[in-house]
């Protein structure tokens, strides 16, 4: 890989081709509910979302002509009056003592605050009244349009029957992200509400707090277990699909895994998911635009994520571990004042992970970290059918770590692989996700057709 600072030529453009890869012997069988036919899942999605079938080709934003770029507008540009979405948040406790957040989209709010979608204007006012009676004694300050719910408010949550997406955000992003938004106000509107659409933002994130001394990390799929065991104990026949953003798709896939034919999930799908992690990392020293324009970013996002957290998880000078960490018990005993300071000046995600992340679970570096928790080595255990969406101009990824081999090794995977999109991004002429759109697409067809 060159570090040097070109861009290769051939790799600009704004017309995209999407390419499949899939199992040699055909794809898992599908049944159709309307005459319990199958289907083969390549096929279905060929034919039930045409601008996905392989070869197809799409039309991305004539200024953005290479995934840096993409990249760039879509961490850059101000999305603040774009996809105005209501949240209504829930605090979910969780069996170790420790609490994550769900916001879930609250299209009834629309009308309840009189939202003007073309000026994203709303009855501030009588929001902040709301958000004000209901918010909790020393949390953080939320997100725009997102306010914690009523008693009876969740209620009616836990209550709804209709097929849930739980959505899982980027590294220490959460539901307010303009590419989050961008996906839960699509899927809110498909058939006038066919879906609830809740996200699971991740310990910490999304203005939330840390309770138990608990940071998240590649293992920590254990919240996403217990949020879809309850979402099914609730209604055992309800139909749950996970949607997966960068880290959200690598803590997905490596549910889908540990879990297998338990994962209570009917279809999932990754979108820019790094499936190794020793790759990316590599990339993200290696490259030039790459370590210049986004390395230091991405490290720094989880440096804040434990400096507005330290009044939980600081530790004295000097501490050592009263256990020995492991991957099912961490100890973050390294978060000090000074390994704190120390962090500001990091410009490397392998920088973080090794002062932080890989000791807090008995990893002697971060690239024996990576290894065990990059979610590649999952996927030949994935029993429910999983879309995996990567673009190969990726500038956070890169094309190297796109599991091409072990996609072909696995009848549930299908992997659609894109030569324009970077980063999340997609971007079209309208400055909005195009693929947000087809994955919107494939869940809406999926659960009209299949059984």
């Amino acid at each position: 890989m060159s570090n040097l600072p070109i861009i290769n030529p051939f790799h600009w453009g704004f017309h995209g081709t999407i390419r499949h890869t899939s199992s040699p012997s055909g794809t898992t069988r599908l049944t159709l509910n309307h005459d319990n036919s199958k289907i083969d899942f390549q096929r279905f999605v060929s034919q039930y979302i045409p601008a996905l079938k392989d070869g197809s080709e799409f039309k991305l934003n004539n200024f953005l002509f290479t995934g840096i770029l993409q990249t760039m507008y879509l961490s850059g540009a101000d999305y603040t009056k774009c996809f105005p979405v209501f949240y209504g948040r829930e605090i979910m406790e969780l069996s170790d003592g420790g609490v994550c957040t769900v916001d879930n989209v609250m299209v009834s709010w629309e009308e309840k605050y009189n939202l003007h979608q073309n000026s994203s204007s709303f009855n501030k006012s009588e929001f902040e009244k709301d958000e004000q009676s209901t918010h909790p004694e020393n949390w953080p300050r939320l997100q725009p349009r997102t306010r914690y719910l009523t008693t009876r408010e969740l209620a009616e949550v836990h209550d709804d029957q209709r097929p849930l997406v739980v959505v899982l955000h980027g590294l220490a992003g959460g539901s307010h992200e303009p590419i989050i938004r961008s996906l839960t106000g699509k899927l809110s509107k498909v058939d006038g509400g066919r879906f609830q659409i809740a996200v699971l933002n991740c310990r910490g994130c999304a203005r939330s707090k840390i309770t138990n001394k608990k940071l998240f990390s590649a293992f920590q799929t254990g919240d996403l277990k217990e949020f879809i065991a309850r979402a099914k104990s609730r209604n055992p026949n309800r139909k749950i699909y996970a949607v997966g953003f960068s880290f959200g798709s690598s803590l997905l896939s490596m549910y889908l895994g540990e879990t297998g034919s338990e994962s209570n999930l009917t279809a999932a799908v990754t979108l820019c998911c790094p499936w190794d992690f020793l790759l990316c990392s590599e990339k993200m020293k290696k490259d030039y635009w790459s370590r210049n324009l986004f390395s230091k970013a991405i490290t720094q996002f989880l440096v804040r994520l434990v400096q507005v957290n330290m009044r939980e998880l600081e530790s004295p000078e000097g501490s050592m571990p009263e256990f020995e960490p492991n991957v099912e018990n961490p100890c973050l005993y390294m978060c000090t004042k000074s390994n704190l300071k120390k962090a500001k000046s990091f410009t490397q995600m392998e920088e973080f992970d090794g002062n932080f992340t890989a000791p807090s679970m008995g990893f002697h570096s971060a690239k024996e970290y990576y290894r065990a928790g990059s979610a590649i080595n999952q996927l030949h255990k994935v029993q429910v059918p999983t879309l995996i969406i990567n673009s190969t101009d990726d500038p956070i990824i890169g094309p190297e770590s796109i599991p091409y081999n072990e996609v072909k090794m696995n009848p549930n995977l299908l992997l659609l692989s894109t030569d324009l999109g970077g980063h999340l991004a997609y971007l079209d002429r309208t400055w909005d996700s195009w693929m947000n759109v087809q994955i919107t697409s494939f869940l809406h067809k999926f659960d009209e057709f299949v059984a």
